[in-house]
Parts: structure tokens; sequence; C-alpha cells
């Protein structure tokens, strides 16, 4: 490898180079520039810091943002084979292991955020001048406007056309940018609170602040915005699709409707195709175009417009109003001529995965395993548990007896948990939740509880089943393969105890979804190699605000597995699960759930339709 003959002015370059390929603009031309600067390895080390410096400020401002998964295929970077050895091992491009080299590296990005930061605060994210370089001097280059910005890819494969090239993680949508997309989905947020969800195979080009052309391929457009900031915002809209969506004159009633009283928004999204114009009034629908260019337009909700247009673009036959469930075509007759606007029962209610609505689907379940070990239920925690005599996290489990008397006691640091309680019927009514619920049926009992509430991995780990561990039963009862069919884990709930789950707080934070079902694997753990006093006794009780949905009396080892299935209603808030020790004291009894999940279902008509299922248990 050659040494770079003139390193500050390839420093430059370098920097230049990679803010082209931070903002989209780089060519094909700059991209074969780069791959030969970047055999130096201090180039190359100048190029980390610049991309990485570049990812930590859009990590800064993930809240505008979400990407669920990375393209497959990056922009053809070659990394010289030598940067990650050697010297620069263990440093991922970014640090030397030498402190010079550390505190210089760091006033360099130290220096680069400030600006940065100035330069967003003083463009207010609206518009990024390209740096200047040696080929184009920097008042000669056309101002990129950015209209939007990239929050969500899932299963991505982008087109291997070099024209279309593929974006970068936290990507800016630049006006007039192309998109080409082979397979999954990709979601454009405009400035204007507009979604696209564009789903492979499909062509789409960035037309307008306010609107797109879709060549090929299929997408799903939801625009809702307050029409007092639609209003505030006309005079400025109106130049914009002026100069950024010409065709949009072509249905000028409604792209510059300036009348105040109007209930139409303004500015009106719009998509355009090879035959059609659909504009939204306000609305969530879906368009698709098949390689012959015909149109088909389907509305979820709201209403939009949809013109057919001839070859040069200007609208062609009778405009339609599409209201909510109604479908329309653009088609081309056989013959010859304009294309017509055809409307027919067999495009109506089209089937829900013509179009796919949500980036990501809701959950059809939450793992309350996962829920008590301090996640969300949408994960695999595991290995942690509570207190059942105080509310408070356990991070290990405590093989000990435990007594706190009858008080219901809040879950403070769980927002899905509404609390704990030991049940004891001896001195009447026991309070089961927050909302002051109680039960007067439960048996009189000795008050005590041994161990931790516990989420157990299905899998045991090598260390959790050795001979001086016999106070952890959970553990000590082996794998317990008969209570995880699904394979998720066991609840530990060694009598006598009680714990609350907070309904409503999992409504709100999975919107769109409500629990419909409760279910699991009950029963008791083997002793395995111990040997316990006796089988085992314990009652299993199960409620939905303080109403008694399931109980079972006088469960025994023997019994084997029970099965739980417990429906839910839609206004239920809590869903409280209790174990007491069947009046034989607690000796044994090593009680568990097995893959106790609650079942989730739709409560609107959206997140019943097409989506990709991206996480959940």
């Amino acid at each position: 490898m050659n040494p770079v003959e003139d390193n500050t002015a390839v420093i430059a370059e370098i920097r230049s180079l990679a803010e082209a390929v931070c903002t989209e603009s780089i060519t094909p031309e700059q991209c074969g520039r780069l791959n030969s600067l970047l055999l130096d390895e201090k180039a190359a080390l100048t190029y980390a810091v610049y991309l990485r410096m570049h990812g930590l400020l859009c990590w800064r401002w993930q809240n505008q943002i979400v990407i669920i998964e990375t393209p497959e295929t990056p922009p053809p970077v070659q990394l010289p084979a030598g940067l990650l050895g050697g010297a620069w091992q263990g440093t991922v491009g970014f640090f030397s292991q030498t402190k010079p080299f550390s505190y210089l590296a760091a006033t360099v990005i130290l220096g680069v955020t400030l600006l940065v930061f100035w330069a967003i605060k003083v463009t207010h994210h609206q518009h990024f001048a390209t740096a200047p370089s040696k080929s184009v001097p920097s008042d000669a280059r056309p101002e990129r406007v950015f209209v939007g910005r990239i929050t969500g890819l899932v299963d991505v494969k982008w087109s291997d056309d070099p024209r279309f090239l593929p974006p970068m993680g936290f990507a800016y949508v630049p006006l007039g940018r192309k998109y080409k997309l082979d397979a999954g989905l990709m979601q454009i947020t405009y400035d204007s609170g507009a979604k696209v969800i564009l789903e492979g195979p499909c062509t789409y080009e960035v037309e307008s602040t306010s609107g797109g052309y879709l060549a090929l391929g299929k997408l799903t457009a939801k625009v809702e915005k307050e029409r007092s900031e639609v209003r505030s915002q006309r005079s400025e809209v109106r130049s914009q699709r002026s100069d950024h969506y010409p065709l949009s004159t072509s249905h000028q009633p409604l792209a510059t409707n300036s009348n105040p009283q109007s209930l139409i928004p303004n500015p009106l999204f719009a998509i355009r195709t090879p035959t059609a114009l659909v504009t939204d009034l306000g609305t969530e629908f879906g368009v698709e175009v098949d390689e012959a260019g015909v149109t088909e337009s389907h509305v979820f909700r709201g209403k939009v417009v949809l013109v057919a247009l001839g070859d040069d673009g200007k609208g062609r036959g009778r405009e339609v109003t599409l209201g909510e469930n109604e479908s329309a075509r653009v088609e081309k007759p056989t013959g010859g001529g304009n294309p017509v606007i055809v409307v027919r029962p067999g495009l109506v209610k089209p089937e829900s995965s013509a179009f796919v609505r949500r980036l990501v689907r809701p959950p059809k379940v939450l793992d309350l395993l996962d829920i008590v070990a301090g996640g969300n239920g949408m994960g695999r925690c595991r290995e942690r548990g509570i207190d059942p005599s105080t509310g408070m996290e356990d991070p290990v489990f405590i093989g000990q007896e435990r007594t706190a008397g009858r008080q219901f006691r809040p879950v403070v640091w769980h927002k899905l948990i509404d609390g704990v309680f030991m049940p004891d019927g001896k001195a009447g009514p026991v309070q089961l939740d927050s909302a002051g619920h109680t039960f007067a049926g439960f048996p009189a009992t000795d008050g005590r509880v041994f161990g931790s509430i516990w989420a157990r991995a299905a899998e045991l780990r090598p260390d959790d089943r050795r001979a001086e561990i016999t106070n952890n039963w959970v553990y000590a009862m082996g794998p317990g393969e008969q209570f995880t069919p699904k394979h998720r884990g066991l609840l530990g709930l060694s009598p006598n105890v009680g714990v609350t789950f907070d309904l409503e707080a999992m409504r709100r934070a999975h919107p769109g979804v409500t629990p419909s079902r409760f279910r699991a694997v009950a029963g008791l753990g083997d002793p395995d190699r111990l040997v316990a006093s006796d089988d085992g006794l314990v009652d299993l009780w199960v409620f939905a605000d303080g109403r008694l949905k399931f109980k079972r009396i006088g469960l025994r080892r023997l019994d084997g597995t029970v099965k739980v299935d417990v429906e839910l209603g839609p206004g239920d808030r809590f869903l409280t699960l209790a174990v007491t020790d069947g009046g034989d004291e607690i000796v044994s009894d090593w009680f568990v759930l097995g893959d106790p999940v609650l079942e989730l279902v739709p409560t609107t008509a959206e997140n019943q339709e097409g989506g990709q299922t991206m996480n959940g248990p």
C-alpha cells in the first residue's frame, strides 16, 4: 500500500466524502474514490470516527426515529485488514491504546459534536448544505431539502441497481430521493407527520414535502394532523408544492384550496402513480401499482380523491371520492386511450393481508415471567423475582421463610404489577388489589411463605442444582418439563402468596390490544433427588377485579398437571393469582405455573390488518 501523498488534503476529502455518505448524496464515482482512499489506515480511521460521531448524534435524537432492523447491504466501503489488528485491535477504529491519541481523538470528537449541534440549532433540522469539495465550489452546489426521516426498516433487501443506493442507518429523507426495495418494509415519516410504509418489491420517489411517486409496488399512507396547525402553514406549503410538486396543479381545487372555512386539510398529502393521483382528505389509505401501471387504491379511514392521469401526467376523466372501506382501480382500456376509473363491488374490503398498515404488529401474548423479572411482557427476562413480604425486587432467589401479615403491598418499581400480599383467611376479607377489592373465602393459613415469587427459565443453568442449595426449591425440583410445553419457564409461587397484575397498565403500554385470557400449566414440582416429608397440598385461586374466576382446592403432586384457562373481559382492570397451603402448612408445597401468559386480542380494526410481527415472546 502506497502512503497517501498529501495527508491533510486527503483527510479533508475523506470528511467531505463521509458527509456525502451520511447525507446520501454520494455518487458512484465518489464511492470508488472513497474505496481507494480507505486503503490508507489513517484515512480509514478518520472515516470511522466521522461515521461513529454521526451514529452518536442520531442516537442522541432517537426519540424522533425508531430503526427496527438495519439494512442487510451497507454501502460498498472497504476497510483495510490491518485497521482492526495490531495496534488498532480492540479499538473498533475509534480509540487507540495510547493515551495521547485517545486525548486527541476525544478533543476532535468534542469539537465536531459542538459544531454539529450548533449547525443543528441554526438550521432547525430543515436544510443541510453539503460540504465543499475540490470539484464543485460550495456556493455552486444546490441546497438539499430534507422532508423527513426513515423511521423503520423490517427485513429489507435493497435493490442491486446502482441507481438506487441504500440509506445509511438513521437516514434523513431528501427531496428527490428514490428508494427501491426488493423485499421487506420501510417506513418514512414526513416532517408534516404523514407516515408511508413501503412494501417490497417497490420503487418510490420523494417528489415533494407532502407526497411522492409510486412507480411499482405497494404502500400505506397515514395522515393525521391538527387543522389549526395545517392552516398556519398554508402559504409556505403552496410555495413548496408549486416548486417541488408541479403535477399537483393538475388538480388545483384540492391542492390550493384557500377557503378559510374549508374542512379539507391543507397541505394535502398525495401519492402519484403512472396512471393516477391519490389525494388525501385526512385519512389512511393504501395504493398498489402493478407492472402495467394499473393503480388500485383502498381507503381504511377517512376519504381520498382519486384522479386518472394521462400519459402527459394531466388529469383525465372523472374524479372519484372514496370513503372508508371503498376501493377503486385506474386501468388502461384494452383498445387504448386514456386510463379510466373502475369501481366495482369486488374491490371493496380487500383481504386483510392486502396492505401492511403497521410496521410492527401488536403482540399476541404477554409473558408473565418476563413481567415478574422486570420486563414488559415482550421479552425473555428470567431469573429474577419479587419479595412477597415487601413487594421489592429480588435479584436472587431467597430460600427462606418470610412473614408480613395480610397487608396488601404495592409493587412500586414495576408499572405492570399492582402489588403482592400473603393470603390468610383467619381475620376476614383479604385485600387483593390497589382498587380495594377483597376476598373473604381464603382458608386460614399459617401466614408464612418460603422463597421469592420467582421467574425461572425453562433450562437450568449448571450451578442451579448444586447439592448445597437445597433451600432453593424452585431449582431443586428439577427441569419441570411437564409444566412447560411452550418451553417458556416456570413461575414459582410457594404458598402462602398472592400477586396482582395491572391489566389496564398493560393496555396503555401496548395500545390496540387487550388481555382476553390467562393461560398456564399448574402443579407441584417433583422433589427430584431430594426426599420430601410429604406429598404437598395447595389451593390455587385466580381473580379478576376481586371476582373468583378459577380455583383448585387440595392440589397434590400426584395429581400431575392442571391446565388453567381464565377468560378476561375488556373492562377487567386487575388479574390476581393466589396460592394457599391447603391446610397442612407449607412443607414441600413446591407450586409452579408453567408458561404463564396473557393472550391478547385487537381492540381496533387497524390492529386486525396485516403487519409484521417483529417482537414478542
